[in-house]
This record gives C-alpha cells, sequence and structure tokens, in this order.
C-alpha cells in the first residue's frame, strides 16, 4: 500500500485506523466485528463450530461462510427482526429462502429437508464423459 504524495516522511510509518478489504486479517476482523455487533442481541458461538452462532432462544442459527450469512430457523418475529438488525448496521441483500448452499441444493418440503449434488455429479460424469453410462446400484460385488 502507497501513502498519498506529501503525506510520507523518511523513517515515519502509517498506522491504519480501519482494516481495509483485502488484507489477510480482513476477514478476521470483520468477523469479530459481527460476533460482537450480534452478542448483546442474544447471539452466541457455538461450541462445535466458531462460524456458526445460536441465539439463546435456541430458535435460530446463523451461518458464516467468508462473508456471507445464511439463517436457519423458522420464519417468524425472530427472524425478521435478526435480518432487520443486521440491515442497520451491514450492507444485506436478502436472497430470500435458501435454495443452494456451498454446491448443494437444499428442498424444503413437507416431509423435511433433501440435500442433493446432483448437478454436481453431472458436472462430474460430464468431463469423463460418462453421462451416458448405465447406473448400477452397487459398482462392484457386494460379497467381494
Amino acid at each position: 500500500m502507497d501513502l498519498p504524495e506529501g503525506s510520507q516522511l523518511d523513517g515515519m510509518a502509517a498506522k491504519l485506523k480501519r482494516c481495509i478489504y483485502g488484507l489477510k486479517q480482513s476477514p478476521r476482523e470483520w468477523y469479530y466485528r459481527l460476533v460482537e455487533y450480534l452478542g448483546p442481541f442474544g447471539f452466541v458461538i457455538t461450541a462445535w463450530d466458531p462460524c456458526v452462532l445460536v441465539h439463546k432462544s435456541g430458535d435460530l442459527f446463523l451461518a458464516i461462510y467468508v462473508d456471507d450469512i445464511t439463517l436457519f430457523g423458522a420464519t417468524g418475529e425472530l427472524k425478521e427482526q435478526t435480518i432487520s438488525v443486521l440491515k442497520t448496521e451491514f450492507k444485506v441483500n436478502d436472497m430470500g429462502e435458501l435454495k443452494w448452499l456451498l454446491g448443494i441444493q437444499i428442498t424444503f418440503t413437507d416431509d423435511g429437508i433433501t440435500l442433493s449434488q446432483t448437478t454436481f455429479i453431472n458436472k462430474i460424469l460430464n468431463h469423463f464423459s460418462m453421462q451416458d453410462c448405465k447406473p448400477v446400484s452397487t459398482p462392484i460385488d457386494s460379497n467381494h
């Protein structure tokens, strides 16, 4: 990073007051800022994953991946309040109901939640020219 002309002094260094996007420590600083901001609203870091925050009521989970946030929980007042709280401090794009996450297709039905990687599998089959192969339930003899 170069200082503007006229502000450079021999033997002196510049101290950044804020973390600049693109520096190595930027994601860490953003994470700490987010966790510190959401703390007073009842969110705490889970013991099993530092990138998952849970509301003290246990009804809402917040998953962080790089600079993306995914909310998991029943649609209701708590979820709407959390989104509005995030919008007051951060630039937020509400993408609506979750359909894709990290290459996994997510489908919500009355019977439950289905996770699928069909697109990824088709991409791999196409890459190796095996899109017309015959599927089998067990690719090798089960008693082998």
